[in-house]
């Protein structure tokens, strides 16, 4: 036990004296979830604004300016008809558009047989299919109002009043549509970027331990630590145990400042929804373990398998970047193509992910994780048996 004590000591010491490495460990996760959550909620909320829109309207007949007014009661446009202290013209929309001042506009032709919508060619694609499927949207739902209303005068003749009297009557008793999330009564905690977002960095920031612990490994590996060690009566498993145990330390600490930053520095700087975790503690605690071993046993076998500090490095951090990207830390994974979806599916940080997300948002517990922990338990058992297969192999 003593031996255990002392070698981890001696990884404590040498992580608390190398100042980049922290910064790595616990800064740079912090500083990226920050900018990448940001960035989403404040585009969201950008998106389910108002989006300026310029107004082209040749004809001045009733359907446009219907047209017009359902634009701005929607609650998404607000239609500007007026540019440069004059009515918006056809090719004065174009420039301005080009040139970025508005992202989108809409003409209206003459005899209201034409429609076209002008975007800016610099919108992202995103971006412009959620502004222009709504106004698609819209025009056709205004055509087909119109069209009921012309059938109506039509057929109808001193009955109209009636009927529109009773249309307005039906319209007003129709059900609201609500939205409700599938769970197990946990209702009370809804969605959001950081609901979701969390849980990918804690395990991207785990995973990133790769590039210190197999600097260490290395390390000791190219300056005989590992040969004047083994020449004491200490333990191969002795060695490798110590650095299990400090960088669960280390991961136990990302983990806390991660919640930290979701729990009070969101929501009291930036006013943005708390992080909520549920109330199973046990079954957070549980899902954090496992997530851990499993990152400490990828930067073992890194360390085990690279020859040299560049190669632990590059495919470490390269690893972990693919790893977090095909798994859901920085887009959804349902979002994703199929293929990566399925590649997705033997990731061990999507396992970990997967097991916050059930218990944050879904309501799960110790049980609902267990598949998936016993997963990142058995991934760190392999990573351990490779590890100490090549070390025997390499006669370190």
């Amino acid at each position: 036990m003593n031996k255990l004590l002392f070698s981890a000591k001696k990884e404590g010491l040498l992580i608390i004296r190398d100042i980049p490495g922290l910064l790595i460990l616990f800064l740079m996760p912090v500083l990226l979830m920050t900018v990448v959550i940001l960035a989403q909620e404040y585009t969201l909320q950008n998106q389910m604004g108002k989006t300026r829109l310029l107004f082209i309207d040749e004809n001045h007949s009733g359907f446009a300016s219907a047209i017009r007014v359902n634009l701005v009661s929607s609650g998404f446009f607000e239609a500007d008809t007026l540019a440069r202290g004059s009515r918006v013209s056809r090719e004065l929309a174009t420039e301005l558009i080009s040139a970025g001042k508005y992202p989108i506009g809409l003409w209206v032709g003459a005899g209201d047989t034409s429609f076209e919508i002008i975007t800016d060619p610099a919108l992202s694609g995103p971006y412009r299919t959620n502004i222009v499927t709504p106004l698609k949207y819209l025009i056709r739902g205004t055509q087909t109002s119109n069209l009921v209303e012309k059938m109506l005068s039509v057929s109808a003749g001193d009955m109209k009043p009636l009927i529109d009297k009773a249309v307005e009557e039906s319209t007003a008793k129709l059900p609201a549509v609500k939205e409700t999330f599938a769970g197990s009564g946990m209702q009370e905690i809804k969605p959001t970027a950081i609901q979701n977002i969390v849980p990918g960095f804690i395990l991207f920031a785990m995973f990133f331990i790769v590039i210190p612990l197999a600097a260490s490994i290395i390390s000791e590996k190219n300056e005989g630590a590992f040969q004047r060690l083994r020449t004491l009566p200490v333990k191969f498993g002795v060695i490798l145990g110590s650095k299990v145990l400090v960088y669960f330390m280390v991961c136990m600490v990302q983990f806390f400042l991660m919640m930290l930053v979701g729990l009070w520095i969101f929501p009291h700087f930036f006013g943005l929804p708390r992080l909520e975790v549920g109330d199973n503690v046990a079954a957070v605690l549980f899902a954090t373990f496992a997530s851990s071993l499993a990152a400490i046993g990828f930067g073992i076998l890194v360390g085990s398998a690279s020859g040299t500090m560049a190669q632990a490095s590059l495919f470490g951090s390269v690893m972990v970047v693919m790893l977090g990207v095909i798994s859901g830390t920085f887009l959804p994974v349902h979002v994703m193509p199929k293929l990566i979806q399925n590649l997705s599916l033997v990731s061990p940080m999507r396992w970990g992910i997967e097991n916050y997300l059930d218990v944050f948002i879904r309501g799960g517990g110790i049980i609902s994780i267990l598949p998936r922990s016993l997963l990142l338990f058995a991934f760190f058992i392999f990573a351990m048996i490779s590890s100490i297969y090549i070390f025997a192999g390499r006669k370190a």
